[in-house]
């Protein structure tokens, strides 16, 4: 096995993060690169989603709430007890580890239904208990927006930095940074013996229990990585932000996780990935794309105003979803483009010879 081939993971992700800002800057795609942070973001997000999922067997509906701790964590240490932003988001990423493991350990047991409904009505309660502002802290329904962003970070003009004793770096590139080092962690973790045993979990259960295996511990073991992993995504997403907002612990966050993860392949390290930048860039361009120019917007020979069509562009967007799953539910966006490539380069070699 080459280098190339042994070490593609860590390779992919770094061409990711060097090549994702400039291709949605793109005037022919977006147009504007801010949207290039949330998308790791959000990458981050869902890939901690499918460590439980998709590579463990288990649905959460309410993984928002790990989300949201991390979000929490610091807009409260910050802006509320004037604490160092590093002391909430240890906090925050420690609340949800601890929170993963204990709710872990009571519902794993369950199965696999009763986890997923389990999981959505936790998440509810916790939704409930931050809009009620317990002590002042959490905003309620407002959240917490004033005095949330911790002294070393720099906003002008929409753009955000990091002010470091040598030098002032764009927020970009620090959240390219711990995108990275997550995600490394993340595929270290996969193909380490025990991601190999959450897999064997995954596919068959029963077989894994009679050869001994102790499957409740590998579930509650995911089930707490995965939240930490989730809530520092959460911790990024605050300064992002410039706040912390309740609609994060909403249900339609995690639902977003969940369609995310299976339009971009649950089966597939990759798969989060492509799910989130296929469902953010899409929608991004079909809210703001208004004139359809043909052949191309410098050489305009036809133009046609489409807005009154991508008002509706939810509907698009599902029915993209939709496709996808009837054509490869498991495999997704990223399994498609998988096979795609091995096709077309099977055929090259048939030409060649």
């Amino acid at each position: 096995m080459s280098a190339l081939s042994r070490y593609r993971v860590p390779v992919g992700l770094l061409v990711l993060v060097v090549a994702l800002r400039p291709v949605v800057a793109h005037q022919w795609l977006l147009g504007f690169g801010q949207i290039a942070t949330s998308m790791l973001i959000w990458m981050l997000f869902v890939a901690a989603f499918n460590l439980l999922f998709g590579f463990t067997g288990l649905l959460s509906f309410g993984h928002a709430m790990f989300f949201g701790f991390g979000m929490y964590g610091v807009a409260i240490a910050v802006a509320r007890l004037d604490l160092p932003f590093v002391v909430g988001a240890v906090v925050g990423v420690a609340f949800a580890a601890a929170f993963g493991n204990l709710l872990g350990r009571l519902i794993v047991e369950k199965g696999e239904i009763y986890f997923a409904m389990l999981t959505l009505a936790v998440g509810e309660a916790v939704y409930f208990v931050v809009n009620r502002n317990p002590l002042g802290l959490t905003g309620g329904s407002n959240g917490i927006s004033q005095n949330a962003l911790p002294p070393w970070v720099e906003t002008f003009r929409g753009q955000k930095s990091v002010v470091l004793p040598f030098a002032e770096v764009e927020w970009y590139w620090v959240v390219a940074v711990v995108f990275l080092l997550c995600m490394l962690a993340l595929w270290q973790l996969l193909r380490s013996p025990f991601g190999r045993s959450l897999v064997a979990v995954r596919e068959n259960e029963g077989l894994a229990r009679a050869m001994g295996m102790n499957v409740d511990r590998y579930k509650i073991a995911s089930f707490t990585a995965s939240g930490a992993l989730a809530s520092i995504a959460g911790v990024l997403l605050e300064i992002n932000t410039q706040g912390a907002s309740i609609e994060t612990f909403g249900v339609l966050t995690s639902g977003d996780a969940v369609l995310m993860a299976v339009l971009g392949g649950v089966n597939y390290f990759f798969g989060p990935v492509a799910g989130v930048f296929v469902w953010q860039f899409t929608a991004e361009y079909l809210s703001s794309f208004r004139m359809l120019n043909l052949p191309t917007t410098e050489l305009a020979l036809v133009s046609v105003d489409v807005s009154g069509v991508l008002q509706h562009w939810r509907f698009l967007l599902g029915a993209l979803f939709v496709a996808v799953v009837l054509l490869s539910p498991k495999d997704g966006v990223w399994g498609a483009l998988r096979d795609g490539v091995r096709v077309a380069a099977a055929r090259f070699r048939e030409v060649r010879r």
